[in-house]
């Protein structure tokens, strides 16, 4: 396959095949002002809605601030701004150990959460987002995390975007899901028994959890705060660079 463009060529053609690019094709593509974060983030939401009500992917989403943030992440590269390695590139957050000031977190789908709203960022969104990255919202899990399977009594089960017949693999089932499927090219995963690696081998994506120590894990400090060091914050791509990055 062809790349959507070449690195090296400035005078490249506009990209508009969004579906396509990788993580960091497409933060090269915001910076080099061949596509807007405006453009991107709305196919994005766009391949979503299209996708996630046969895959369950996604169980919130925040499309209205996302597409505020895209916003400014163009008013960003108009004024010449210094710009994160992510900048303007869409990315999901895993509803488990995971909070987002003001957007629900059920810790996987149990359901006498669902009305709980975080008060407080975790340490991937406050990473990610100081990376450029904008948050459009939250993938399945199952409760606690506690199986290989993604599936909980709130939001169901997410399916497999090679055989919807099956389940996409867990316990970052709904991240896997979503970057296998093309929704987007990079998603949060959390691994403590194979949370990652599960899912990743089932839906044909790269999954990385990092060593011991490498990457920090910033949970509430309260009953459901994690045993470090056998959990393990991470990311699901389709490339090994997108891990990388």
């Amino acid at each position: 396959m062809k790349p959507a463009f070449r690195r090296n060529n400035r005078k490249a053609r506009t990209v508009t095949d969004f579906a396509k690019l990788s993580a960091a094709e497409t933060a090269l593509a915001i910076r080099e002002r061949r596509a807007s974060a405006t453009e991107v983030m709305q196919a994005a939401i766009d391949r979503i809605e299209a996708k996630n009500p046969k895959l369950n992917a996604f169980v919130f989403t925040a499309f209205d601030e996302a597409l505020d943030a895209a916003k400014d992440a163009d008013a960003a590269v108009a004024r010449g701004d210094a710009l994160g390695p992510l900048h303007g590139v869409p990315i999901a957050m895993k509803d488990l150990f995971d909070f987002k000031r003001g957007w629900p977190s059920t810790l996987g789908g149990i359901p006498q959460l669902k009305e709980n709203i975080a008060d407080m960022n975790c340490g991937f969104v406050d990473s990610m987002e100081a990376a450029g990255a904008i948050l459009v919202g939250k993938t399945n899990s199952p409760a606690m995390g506690f199986r290989g399977t993604t599936d909980n009594a709130e939001f169901g089960p997410t399916s497999n975007p090679f055989d919807t017949s099956r389940n996409a693999g867990g316990s970052s089932g709904g991240s896997a899901a979503a970057v296998a499927s093309g929704m987007l090219a990079v998603a949060e995963g959390t691994d403590g028994g194979g949370s990652i690696r599960i899912p990743a081998a089932w839906t044909n994506t790269v999954g990385y959890r990092a060593s011991a120590g490498r990457t920090p894990l910033l949970v509430r400090p309260n009953a459901f705060a994690n045993t470090l060091p056998y959990i393990f914050e991470g990311t699901i791509t389709r490339n090994v660079e997108d891990a990388i990055l």
